[in-house]
């Protein structure tokens, strides 16, 4: 419309063949004679709409991610990786503070990313995946161990011999 005509009395009787549902009924209940300009129509529709405005994410956000007493590496990481993407202009030394403070204090992960310089959440990312399938491989060797205090094994042993009372060595 800008190439073809400045004059906002077209532009205002342009713009309701735009709008569809809820802006085409808001459109219908707006007061004769209550708009004078194309500029009056465009600022009183995005004021009435602006609830429905995508907002953006901020670092306050990516901060504010956490991994939790009982969340796996992988789940954190899972929730942390989808949020960068999200905001705009993010620089990558903040994504990476961001996530290395938001683990677990105690884990070695956080121990070890934060004795190392890593400035890419690609690096740190790739550090964390090195540690979450240590952290699988822990899970499922431990899943495959025998539940017990290990005393079974003792009454197999054949090493032991058999004293006069019938008890074990």
């Amino acid at each position: 419309m800008l190439l073809y005509t400045d004059t906002d009395s077209l532009w205002c009787k342009v713009f309701p063949s735009m709008l569809t549902g809820l802006g085409q009924t808001w459109f219908k209940s707006i007061t004769q004679a209550s708009v004078f300009d194309f500029r009056q129509l465009t600022s009183t529709f995005v004021t009435h709409f602006v609830s429905n405005k995508c907002r953006e994410k901020t670092t306050g956000e990516l901060m504010s991610i956490k991994q939790g007493d009982s969340k796996s590496l992988k789940d954190y990481v899972g929730r942390f990786n989808a949020e960068p993407v999200t905001i705009p202009s993010l620089q990558q030394e903040v994504a990476v503070l961001a996530l290395m403070t938001g683990l677990k204090e105690g884990i070695a992960s956080r121990s070890y990313m934060g004795r190392k310089k890593l400035t890419s959440l690609t690096e740190v990312l790739g550090k964390a995946n090195d540690f979450i399938r240590a952290e699988e491989f822990d899970k499922a060797t431990t899943a495959k161990r025998p539940k017990g205090d290990g005393k079974e094994k003792d009454k197999y042993r054949k090493d032991k011999k058999l004293d006069n009372s019938g008890t074990r060595e």
